[in-house]
């Protein structure tokens, strides 16, 4: 009885096809070798060597990146962002506070981040489900590899991702006859150390531990021009991470895996940098600005103190107010997992899961020269979530395998948030080179019209004024469902595979929201918190303040995958693959909004579907390895995020979360690895996919600058004067369409010294990106093409290994992303390896 493989075989078998034999075809010698020492990691043995003898890899019927956990720790993996760089076909988009950054897949993803928003794509960490895209941030450390799967995959794995998920396998602790380990010391430049290490402790023949511990720190490496923040960069991060493991396998009929995990990060990450010169009229104005010589002059931030561009600072500059930017991550998870195997055929599962996840941030979103800000969404985000999984399957049968499961996923979300700035229609006074005051437009050009007729610096004029609000909301989402999987073998070459979810989803919303006058006294420089105090004795400075409002919503759903697969011969498999997806109701609650002008609250669910045509192929005994899909997915009801400013002087906007009509994807996978020798081996990994807006020809948004008339005929106004924009047929914006991966590695023997080395260079291509809508507008083109080059070196010698890397190896400037704003204004993602820096570890193992 292959005791510990049953379950996961169906699980491999049911969602995964293994495309990416780029990454695991590196670890199949090792993995061979260790499976007679890692019984409990049958994951990991199915994955990559165990399924049909050698064949086993081309067994899986969809469309999937992997990478071991070896080549994670190698390349300096450091979260799930990091991680999406070297799986093409997935990718993110980035945003100013790490709350908001987002994943995609195929071009497509739920572009926006909020604890009223579930996720297109899907977090998962050893099957449990982690519904918030913000979860990306959590390290990855003591991982076996991580499985990037695309397009739906809800019928297995829960709560219904409707595009992709990300899933990482962990290492076990192992029933040895010894106490092991590693320890590993790292340093880079920007002042970047890390210290990790992992022991396993076997207890007893029926008791094993493994324990594995992190702590790392970087500095910034872009340079903030806010007054007083000249030394202040952005970019700094500390980790800390744990995770212990206890293993009961008695043997025979019962495994348990207890799992305890916490990890806390704390970061000033994420910037829009300024490309280009400065722009001296961006910005809010006009300010006031008193000179040294005690004129006053009607301006802007930026030209009150335009400072250093790119060029003269060496490297990206931003403008960024430390005290309103920041980001904290707390997480604490705890798990059950068991097998109990009634007889050779018949194994149940459990899998229990409790989560507790907060997200502390502030970010001032403004690139000007000035701390117009002091909190922007500032505030504590609390997710708890909690999951129960009953299976029940019967696998490696000559005809018939099955799973049948219950399924229960809770999640309860949290936020309570601030924005205090001198923005929204209200203009900063500045003297000393320090913002001194903040007052309503209409006040400050009375001010200056004053001052140009008489001379007076008549500050009565003035009427101070704050953008002062604040917000509390809730969400639950609560799904139930019934799933399964039926594989049977028709004939020795043609096999079909049905699988299923019956899914109830109960979600509701609660939101609050209270809005504050700036006392009238003073000059409205007083914090959010103060003037609440305020307001307890003097309600005028109350505009408004909401009682908790409620929305809720119930679903009910059928979701299903139908796969044939052939095999054309040993070495040659086929297959099709039709499979849907869900993603459930969405709700907008943030201070940005207000709820009652929604057009749709809450949002639709969103249905996916997605046709496969697959071939797996393998030659000269697995020497040679060729992948190739099609794919076309399509999503129904694609909820997406649309803000349309209804009075900007005011700061009115109509904020929410609408469902286009249709948003589809097209393209292809291909993956090659070539064996070329015992100790050379190459690689190469390519995908292509055309996402766009099949039909959405009513979004709720102001028309684009467009003085080239390319988006007029595009714009539609009605009797209200509200504006509405047709994106039908546009591409998804900041999609690199085309990317590659290739990876050469060589080891050998030193001579006789004993010591082998490992070389390993890879190369990362992405095309140049989709334009945003601005971009069309201003006749802009989008974030260029990049090809980055990375180089590793490591020698080592029975338990000890030195390693050194240069990361940007040829040393290419390049950006993640760039856009243009709705004044033409340029602006960037710029990543850790815009220029090249080295770094260097070595580990130890006992």
């Amino acid at each position: 009885m292959l005791k510990h493989s049953k379950l996961h075989t169906a699980i491999l078998l049911a969602c995964c096809s293994l495309s990416a034999f780029t990454h695991t075809a590196y670890a199949q010698e090792e993995t061979t070798a260790k499976q007679a020492k890692s019984n409990s990691d049958d994951f990991e043995v199915i994955l990559v060597s165990a399924q049909k003898r050698d064949q086993a890899l081309k067994e899986v019927p969809s469309s999937i990146e992997v990478l071991s956990g070896d080549l994670i720790e190698e390349i300096g993996i450091d979260n799930g962002f990091d991680l999406v760089t070297y799986l093409p076909g997935f990718g993110i988009d980035d945003s100013s506070e790490i709350r908001t950054t987002t994943l995609k897949t195929r071009g497509i993803g739920t572009f926006t981040n909020s604890i009223g928003l579930q996720s297109s794509n899907l977090v998962v960490i050893d099957g449990e489900v982690l519904p918030r895209q913000s979860m990306l941030n959590l390290p990855i450390s003591d991982v076996q590899r991580v499985e990037a799967m695309r397009g739906p995959q809800g019928t297995l794995f829960g709560q219904n991702t409707s595009t992709g998920l990300l899933h990482y396998v962990t290492k076990k602790p192992q029933l040895d006859d010894r106490v092991s380990g590693t320890v590993r010391a790292q340093v880079t430049e920007f002042d970047g150390t890390d210290f990790s290490g992992t022991v396993n402790v076997p207890l007893n023949e029926n008791w094993a531990a493994r324990f594995n511990a992190q702590y790392s720190d970087i500095d910034g490496w872009i340079k903030n021009t806010m007054p007083g923040e000249e030394d202040y960069t952005i970019g700094a991060k500390t980790t800390k991470a744990g995770r212990g493991q206890l293993l009961y396998d008695n043997g025979e009929e019962l495994n348990v895996l207890f799992r305890l995990e916490y990890s806390e990060t704390d970061t000033n990450c994420c910037s829009l940098t300024r490309l280009g010169g400065i722009n001296p009229d961006f910005g809010p104005r006009p300010i006031v600005n008193v000179k040294d010589d005690g004129t006053i002059e009607g301006t802007t931030y930026n030209r009150v103190n335009p400072e250093s561009t790119f060029e003269e600072a060496g490297g990206p500059v931003t403008s960024r107010n430390a005290e309103g930017n920041f980001g904290r991550t707390e997480n604490f998870g705890f798990s059950i997992s068991a097998d109990y195997y009634l007889n050779d055929e018949i194994t149940l599962s459990y899998n229990g899961s409790y989560r507790d996840f907060d997200l502390y941030n502030s970010s001032a979103f403004f690139t000007i020269n000035f701390p117009v800000e002091r909190t922007a969404f500032g505030g504590n985000e609390s997710v708890d979530v909690l999951q129960q999984e009953f299976r029940i399957s019967s696998f490696n049968n000559e005809k018939f395998d099955w799973v049948l499961g219950l399924f229960y996923h809770d999640t309860d979300g949290q936020r309570s948030e601030v924005r205090d700035g001198c923005i929204a229609g209200n203009r900063g006074f500045i003297e000393g080179g320090e913002l001194t005051g903040c007052y309503s437009k209409q006040s400050t050009d009375a001010f200056l019209a004053n001052y140009a007729t008489t001379g007076d610096d008549d500050r009565s004029l003035l009427t101070p004024s704050r953008l002062l609000n604040s917000g509390d909301f809730t969400t639950g989402f609560e799904n139930v469902a019934i799933f399964g999987q039926l594989e049977y073998q028709i004939t020795e070459q043609l096999d079909a595979t049905f699988g299923f979810r019956l899914l109830h989803e109960k979600s509701d919303a609660t939101f609050a929201r209270t809005d504050l006058a700036t006392p009238s006294t003073g000059v409205g420089m007083e914090t959010f918190n103060e003037v609440l105090e305020l307001a307890q004795t003097d309600p005028s400075l109350i505009l408004r303040q909401d009682a908790p409002t409620k929305f809720d919503n119930s679903d009910t759903a059928f979701i299903y995958k139908a796969v044939v697969g052939y095999d054309f011969t040993d070495d040659i498999r086929g297959y099709v693959n039709y499979s849907t997806g869900y993603k459930g109701a969405s709700y907008f609650v943030t201070t940005n909004t207000d709820p009652a002008d929604a057009d749709n609250f809450p949002t639709a669910p969103e249905n996916s579907s997605n046709f496969e045509v697959g071939l797996r192929s393998a030659y000269f005994d697995n020497d040679l390895l060729f992948n190739f899909t099609y794919f076309d997915m399509k999503v129904d009801d694609y909820q997406v995020r649309a803000s349309r400013v209804i009075d900007e002087e005011n700061n009115i906007i109509f904020a929410g979360y609408v469902n286009a009509a249709q948003a589809r994807s097209t393209g292809i996978e291909a993956d090659v690895v070539v064996k070329i020798s015992d100790k050379l081996k190459w690689s190469f990994n390519y995908a292509y996919f055309d996402a766009r807006y099949e039909d959405f020809a009513d979004t709720p948004i102001n028309c684009p600058a467009d003085d080239g008339g390319l988006l007029a005929s595009r714009c539609t106004t009605d009797s209200t004067g509200r504006q509405s924009f047709d994106q039908t047929g546009l591409s998804f914006p900041n999609n690199a369409e085309q990317q590659f991966l290739s990876t050469i590695s060589y080891n050998t023997q030193i001579a006789d010294t004993g010591w082998n080395a490992n070389t390993r260079a890879v190369w990362r291509y992405n095309g140049s990106h989709t334009q945003s809508i601005n971009e069309l507008a201003f006749g802009e083109s989008a974030n260029p093409s990049s090809s980055i080059w990375d180089g590793y070196l490591s020698v080592s010698k029975d338990n000890l290994q030195f390693s050194v890397f240069i990361k940007n190896l040829f040393d290419k400037s390049y950006t993640t992303r760039q856009r243009i704003n709705s004044e033409g204004f340029g602006e960037a993602f710029y990543p850790r390896d815009w220029k090249r820096y080295v770094g260097a570890s070595v580990e130890y193992s006992f």
